[in-house]
């Protein structure tokens, strides 16, 4: 899964779960704890290598931990890190593949009139002919009752 998906992905399950949390801990006494794990394979065809513009099929193995923790006061606070295996097939099998790791970290919390939202993505995959594509990007958004007060999204892509 590209970064930009997966933080599309992984940022609306985190605000799906800040929304049902409130729900799931509404018996909360002053602080109450849900932890939700998941492990699935992501299969993503027609993706492109960033580097040689070659496209194939990105598989993803992933494994999720997410925490959230609900105050009393109706303050959340949300942390996840994912695992993932991932693989790059190219369309042409004459092409060059790549095999390697990626780990993902979120970080929110909202309460009273703000939102707060941090993450942090590396992959680093190597070729079948040894060269290597690093990913890493870390994005932030502030948000307040007068709007977005705070935003940044660095992402770099090394092709080695």
């Amino acid at each position: 899964m590209s970064p930009r998906r997966r933080q599309a992905t992984l940022t609306a399950i985190s605000l799906l779960l800040l929304t049902i949390a409130p729900a799931a801990l509404a018996h909360a006494s002053a602080a109450d704890t849900i932890t939700v794990r998941q492990q699935q394979i992501d299969v993503n065809p027609g993706e492109t290598n960033p580097c040689t513009g070659v496209s194939g099929t990105i598989v993803d193995d992933e494994q999720d931990v997410f925490h959230i923790i609900a105050l009393a006061d109706g303050t959340l606070h949300l942390s996840g890190h994912s695992t993932v295996a991932v693989t790059f097939t190219p369309d042409d099998p004459q092409q060059v593949a790549y095999e390697g790791h990626e780990t993902f970290a979120l970080s929110e919390s909202s309460g009273g009139q703000t939102f707060v939202i941090t993450s942090t993505t590396h992959v680093r995959v190597r070729g079948t002919d040894g060269s290597f594509i690093t990913v890493q990007e870390t994005a932030h958004l502030t948000v307040t009752t007068i709007g977005v007060v705070s935003e940044f999204d660095k992402p770099t892509l090394t092709c080695s």
